[in-house]
């Protein structure tokens, strides 16, 4: 445990003095502040009154995917570079050939990159949901989802990037995980709203489809399930919106499904790792 907690501060000195990593960091306080400032401007009929629920949901639709937007691309940046760079300049090399087993190199880093990933999706959706609430106060659906699933989304996109950014060139792996996180938040998208129509050939291929993109690759239903959780329990546009497709809510097994695949492609990327030339 000794070993793991120092490779974890060398990770953490790592990226401190990378400003890829520091400058978005610094930016990402701004996004919360930017909410406020919007929601300054929004008045309820009547000033002693709480403000709608209904008004809340619409600006949880509005702002919590751009939040989630650029908590993927710091992920993606980070995630794509601290390893392969520790392997670049030989740092690896160098902890490896102290009394330091592979697994314990790669975990301590992986641990450092994921503590500051949670940083960014916490300041990001926190800050943003905090925002909200204390402006448009109401009572979230499922408190529970809301603060949980956001760190499961952020533990799969980070498993992502760690394990392709070992595989190919870390501008190649960036551009193919965003690639794959979009692919994955349209098949989401376009799968809620197949719900909403009859039922027919399209809807059941796009559920098929849908739910094969799901197993390979399932950090959005976790995004959704935490916009599920903080939305208002009692907006009665929900009702509207939910008819229409975009506002279902996945199923809670699929967080378990989030958890264990996001652990096993940490350990195909560890095992990666332990195959990789050091030297």
């Amino acid at each position: 445990m000794k070993g793991m907690a120092a490779l974890f501060e060398a990770g953490m000195k790592q990226m401190s003095k990378n400003r890829l990593i520091t400058v978005p960091v610094g930016l990402a306080l701004l996004y919360p502040l930017l909410v406020t400032l919007l929601l300054t401007g929004i008045r309820t009929t009547d000033p002693g009154e709480a403000a709608s629920p209904d008004t809340a949901f619409g600006v949880i639709f509005m702002t919590v995917p751009m939040a989630a937007t650029l908590a993927t691309g710091f992920i993606m940046i980070l995630g794509s570079s601290l390893l392969p760079e520790e392997i670049s300049a030989g740092r690896a090399g160098y902890w490896i050939a102290q009394p330091v087993s592979r697994n314990s190199y790669f975990s301590g880093m992986t641990a450092a990159s994921f503590a500051v990933c949670c940083v960014v999706t916490s300041i990001l959706f926190y800050g943003t949901s905090a925002a909200i609430l204390a402006f448009l106060p109401y009572r979230p659906a499922a408190i529970v989802w809301a603060f949980a699933c956001p760190l499961f989304w952020t533990a799969a996109n980070l498993a992502l990037v760690t394990l392709v950014s070992l595989l190919i060139p870390r501008i190649a792996s960036i551009i193919v995980c965003l690639a794959v996180a979009g692919v994955s938040n349209f098949l989401g998208s376009v799968s809620q709203v197949a719900d909403a129509v009859p039922q027919g050939a399209f809807s059941e291929t796009v559920r098929v489809i849908s739910t094969a993109g799901f197993f390979i690759f399932p950090a959005d239903p976790m995004l959704r399930l935490a916009m599920a959780g903080l939305r208002p329990a009692d907006s009665s546009i929900q009702e509207m919106i939910t008819s229409m497709g975009f506002a279902t809510t996945p199923p809670a097994w699929q967080i378990a499904y989030a958890v264990v695949w996001s652990a096993a492609v940490f350990w195909l990327a560890a095992a990666r790792f332990r195959r990789t030339d050091l030297a």
